[in-house]
């Protein structure tokens, strides 16, 4: 019994101590994972070049996680727009900073994205510094990045594929026939055709009819920015994408596209003689995940808050991937109430999604009326509960290419009858006091009465949702009807119809809070706060691990995938665009 119980008692002491000391182990690797993610500046030499890659899906702020590490992300190369930008704007009023060089690649980032990238560089070049841009492919996203550089080369085994604008549409109804679904619909909009994807097998006339206009819009912004860039005509330009002829490098630099295929070593023999620099090996390149720097403090006490509402709009708390309409109103709410900020930002890149969350969120921006400064900087989407709770702002901001409107609102509810009963072979009986007491059941299709009731509720979200417009935009009800509907919209075209103020990225909106509030000197705080690696560590679920660790092996096809897992979250009254844009 004594050498059981001397076994035992040591057993556990091993265990103990085993603990403790992978318990130190971690804690020590975890310390230098984090002075490794957070050591983000680097001594800058005279003569150097700002090595900028941009071959990733860019979001609109850095995000420091451990949980990425497990997920194949290399958290340092991801430089959120925010960063970004204010990055490039460093690198422009830093003499020992001479040039950039652009490295792009395939990556689904939005043309309002990338839009804010190329006016920072413009900014740069304006400045008597050079871009130089390289990659080893080009689409029609990073080319369009690319064409504000001084030179394009490409890689020798390179090519380009320049060939018109399309988006893609998935339909989810014969899938669900098949399965014994049926999405029953109630909505508010001719041209709100995001329950399409689930009842029909097609466009309808009213949807490819929105489609086509407003892709129209980003092709022809997209054809008159490299043109000019380029200073190539712009019906050459255009002829060329629109017939696929250019097929080829040769053709590409034929047509003033691109300047010269280049090894990535002769093109630092390039620059090593902008510089007059004889040996190439004393060319100073620095990382732009190196050189990232944060706001300096301006000496004042008054601050511009820039709250981020990234995501689609779902009820109760958000993440760093969705916009929680319980989170960001109480963030919202903060700002408002803190003496120091003098004026808000709202930084909206979002789909919509939750009529309910959205209407919280425009609640707490009308809380602010009188008190401060509310401006709303557009990113590639701002559409539908994106445009609810940016309508009361002072003053509306986006890109040209910003995605915006789908003024409009519907409701799916399945009927998996044949699904239950038929192909699984299960049966629910209810004892129902009330005729319409079992309201809502999977098993059985909607009765009249319950649609009509549906349908009421659908219009009274509609009629707030135009009520919000008509107040914040200050458009009679009769021009909301008619720019409404659920029709989308590209910002070239809604601010013709009065939906935004004008055209610029996040620091304008800066701008203009600063002189609506009759700031001079500020401080720039971002909301909500970023955790810091440890908490985003413990706090991630295993699910989000998981969904980053997909998003970073499915690369393109994520969308796609984000696309089906979204079918049966699709539940109840939504203010969402009707689909992904996605520009290939």
């Amino acid at each position: 019994m004594k050498s059981f119980l001397k076994y035992t008692f040591a057993t556990i002491i091993g265990i103990l101590i085993s603990f403790f000391i992978l318990g130190i182990v971690l804690v020590i690797t975890f310390i230098g994972i984090s002075s490794s993610m957070t050591k983000n500046e680097t001594k800058v030499s005279e003569n150097s070049i700002l090595e900028l890659n941009i071959d990733y899906p860019i979001s609109e702020r850095s995000q420091e996680n451990f949980g990425d590490l497990f997920a194949g992300v290399n958290a340092n190369q991801q430089i959120g727009l925010e960063d970004l930008l204010n990055i490039i704007k460093n690198a422009e009023n830093d003499s020992k900073i001479k040039g950039i060089l652009l490295k792009t690649g395939l990556a689904e980032n939005g043309l309002a994205t990338i839009s804010e990238i190329r006016n920072a560089l413009k900014s740069f070049k304006s400045k008597g510094k050079f871009i130089y841009a390289t990659a080893n492919y080009y689409d029609k996203k990073n080319y369009y990045l690319s064409a504000v550089a001084d030179s394009i080369f490409i890689e020798k085994t390179g090519n380009i594929l320049l060939n018109g604008f399309s988006t893609n549409v998935m339909f989810y109804a014969g899938a669900l026939e098949k399965l014994g679904v049926e999405m029953q619909y109630v909505k508010v909009g001719t041209y709100k055709g995001a329950v399409e994807s689930f009842t029909r097998t097609n466009l309808s006339d009213e949807n490819k009819e929105q489609i086509t206009s407003f892709l129209s819009v980003l092709y022809q912004n997209f054809i008159s920015d490299i043109s000019a860039d380029r200073k190539i005509d712009a019906t050459l330009l255009k002829e060329s994408m629109d017939n696929f002829t250019i097929q080829s490098i040769d053709e590409a630099i034929k047509i003033g596209l691109i300047d010269k295929t280049i090894y990535l070593d002769e093109l630092k023999v390039n620059i090593a003689k902008r510089l007059k620099i004889k040996n190439v090996e004393n060319l100073s390149f620095v990382k732009g995940s190196s050189y990232k720097k944060e706001y300096t403090h301006s000496g004042s006490d008054d601050e511009i808050a820039v709250i981020f509402a990234s995501g689609e709009i779902m009820d109760g708390e958000g993440n760093d991937n969705t916009i929680g309409g319980v989170s960001l109103s109480k963030t919202i709410s903060k700002a408002r109430l803190n003496k120091n900020i003098k004026a808000i930002v709202l930084r909206v890149n979002s789909p919509g999604g939750s009529a309910l969350a959205s209407d919280i969120i425009c609640r707490e921006i009308s809380l602010c009326k009188g008190q401060k400064p509310v401006i709303v900087s557009m990113g590639d989407v701002a559409a539908s509960g994106g445009y609810y709770i940016s309508a009361l702002a002072d003053s509306i901001i986006a890109m040209p290419n910003t995605i915006t409107g789908s003024i409009g609102v519907f409701g799916l509810f399945p009927n998996a009858q044949k699904l239950i009963n038929d192909k699984i072979g299960l049966k629910i009986e209810s004892v129902n006091l009330g005729k319409y007491a079992d309201f809502g059941r999977l098993d059985r299709p909607l009765q009249e009465v319950e649609k009509m009731f549906l349908q009421k509720m659908v219009n009274s979200i509609y009629e707030d949702f135009t009520n919000v417009v008509e107040k914040g935009r200050k458009i009679d009800s009769v021009s909301v009807e008619k720019i409404a509907q659920g029709r989308v919209w590209a910002a070239a075209q809604a601010k013709n119809n009065g939906l935004i103020d004008s055209y610029g990225g996040l620091n304008d909106a800066i701008k203009i809070a600063a002189f609506k509030s009759k700031l001079k000197n500020y401080n720039i705080v971002s909301l909500p706060k970023v955790e810091n690696p440890f908490e985003k560590l413990f706090n991630q679920s295993s699910n989000q691990i998981m969904e980053k660790k997909l998003s970073n092996e499915l690369g393109v096809f994520y969308t796609h995938y984000k696309n089906l897992t979204q079918t049966i979250k699709v539940i109840g009254f939504q203010t969402r665009l009707p689909f992904n844009i996605q520009i290939p």
